[in-house]
């Protein structure tokens, strides 16, 4: 055991064949284990790193690929840093056959992007996904055929105004619906029929598009002044 501090309030001891184990003995309450990585540069610039943990193993015997940094997590300054900023990134990196490259980033503005580092480049840039070699997408998983899975859209904290406008996959009955207003407004059921304001299909013969409100109901084809608007019907 090595200790540390006129206290020795923080130790380091040998985990033996596993590594090391740090412990702070203070008891107080909020006083947790802090470890800080320090650059001694005097003039941070943009890009420049400025501390970094890296996953090797070395001694692989396969070599090559193999003994390249596998994996690891940088600070990197986002612009010169000043008095008044110090504006820096968290960035994560693997390998796949290669040394450790950026996979993901998070910036100071709590932005995060997955392969890719210019959110700022898009409207939507609070979470960006981006592949040059096959296609994106997220995958919302529920293992529980009873529950849903959504992406949910809201302007408070409490109420209903947290979820003001969402899309809904309902995995009991295999349909998808759109809300706004906090209200379901358009649903896609299992067998592709499309309900408008309207949980419950038509009739059985012409079901496939059912439209209903509370009070006046109907559908406008709006075609621009030297075209016409119309409805085919073909076997």
């Amino acid at each position: 055991v090595i200790n540390f501090g006129a206290d020795s309030d923080v130790t380091i001891t040998h985990d033996p064949d596993d590594g090391l184990v740090i412990k702070s003995k203070a008891t107080a309450d909020d006083n947790p284990l802090l470890l800080t990585l320090q650059t001694g540069e005097t003039d941070l610039a943009a890009n420049d790193v400025i501390g970094k943990i890296a996953f090797q193993a070395p001694d692989e015997g396969t070599g090559t690929d193999a003994t390249l940094v596998s994996a690891a997590i940088q600070a990197i300054a986002e612009g010169d840093h000043s008095s008044s900023s110090n504006a820096s990134s968290l960035v994560f990196m693997t390998g796949a056959s290669e040394a450790a490259a950026e996979k993901m980033r998070l910036d100071s503005h709590g932005r995060l992007g997955l392969n890719g580092s210019s959110m700022s480049s898009f409207l939507s840039d609070q979470f960006v996904i981006q592949t040059d070699d096959q296609n994106a997408g997220i995958t919302v998983y529920n293992t529980n055929t009873a529950h849903t899975g959504g992406i949910v859209f809201g302007d408070s904290t409490s109420g209903t105004a947290r979820y003001a406008g969402y899309v809904q996959y309902d995995h009991g009955t295999n349909s998808l619906a759109f809300g706004t207003q906090k209200i379901k407004r358009m649903s896609i059921d299992s067998s592709g029929r499309l309900l408008l304001g309207t949980t419950t299909e038509g009739t059985t013969d012409s079901d496939d598009l059912t439209i209903a409100t509370s009070g006046n109901t109907g559908m406008t084809i709006r075609s621009g002044t030297t075209h016409n608007g119309a409805i085919h019907f073909s076997d």
